[in-house]
């Protein structure tokens, strides 16, 4: 199973699809982080050391990573490369994720990632230190020019690739400069796949578990059950009102 856990809201970054830019900026506690850590199903799980911060600046990164492998799961973590590049993190992660959004300094500026030359160069270093087919690039489509990326990552050998749309419920709309539309709902609305196949489980900065990450008003969630008898009346659940993953897990 995929386990993400939201060890810290707090990041160097702004951008403006964030919706972690909205939430007051903390790390979580050792004592809760092992809680969640130990209290896993049993097997071999990937670790996911991310939410809506940046992991590196959680002042307990290390320990938590160190947590993670003597536990005998896989850690993994989504860096914006901005802080610091160790040999440490090529020799601990197997495989490491680095959000780039755009090759152009004054674009990346302008919607709030900061210093792109050092990011740029830190991702050199981590490519010398890992090897490109260790790294995964994140990216989001927000309707910029992709083609330059598209051919930087070709050249320096990556080919691990995500790329996701802005997201469309109101939880992360409201921080849009440009109006955007919610995703439409479907007239006969059914659980995603996050719902019906537990391939994921997140743990948000304050333990909550939900199915999926993409529920950024906890008030707003219940359980999951809770989101299943709401489909199953026909609805769909306040806390994934203008999600596009409803209905994904739909045959």
């Amino acid at each position: 199973m995929f386990v993400q856990i939201e060890i810290t809201t707090v990041c160097n970054f702004h951008c403006f699809y964030c919706a972690g830019r909205d939430m007051p900026a903390r790390s979580m506690e050792m004592e809760l982080f092992d809680a969640l850590l130990f209290g896993l199903p049993e097997g071999r799980h990937t670790i996911s050391l991310q939410g809506e911060g940046e992991p590196l600046a959680h002042p307990r990164f290390w320990e938590m990573l160190e947590r993670v492998r003597f536990s005998g799961h896989r850690p993994y973590l989504i860096t914006n490369a901005s802080l610091h590049t160790t040999p440490r993190l090529a020799q601990y992660v197997p495989m490491i994720g680095v959000s780039l959004d755009t090759l152009d300094s004054d674009e990346a500026e302008r919607i709030g990632r900061i210093g792109l030359d050092r990011v740029l160069a830190n991702l050199e270093k981590l490519l010398v230190l890992a090897g490109p087919d260790r790294l995964i690039v994140h990216s989001v489509d927000y309707g910029q020019d992709r083609k330059p990326l598209d051919a930087y990552l070709r050249k320096c050998g990556v080919t691990r690739r995500v790329v996701q749309p802005l997201q469309r419920k109101g939880d992360y709309r409201r921080r849009y400069t440009e109006k955007i539309e919610a995703a439409p709902m479907p007239a006969s609305p059914a659980p995603c796949a996050y719902l019906l196949q537990p391939r994921l489980r997140y743990f948000n900065i304050e333990g909550i578990k939900m199915p999926c990450c993409y529920i950024k008003d906890a008030s707003r969630y219940v359980s999951e059950s809770g989101l299943l008898a709401d489909f199953a009346l026909g609805g769909v659940p306040a806390a994934c009102a203008g999600c596009c993953e409803v209905n994904s897990g739909a045959p």
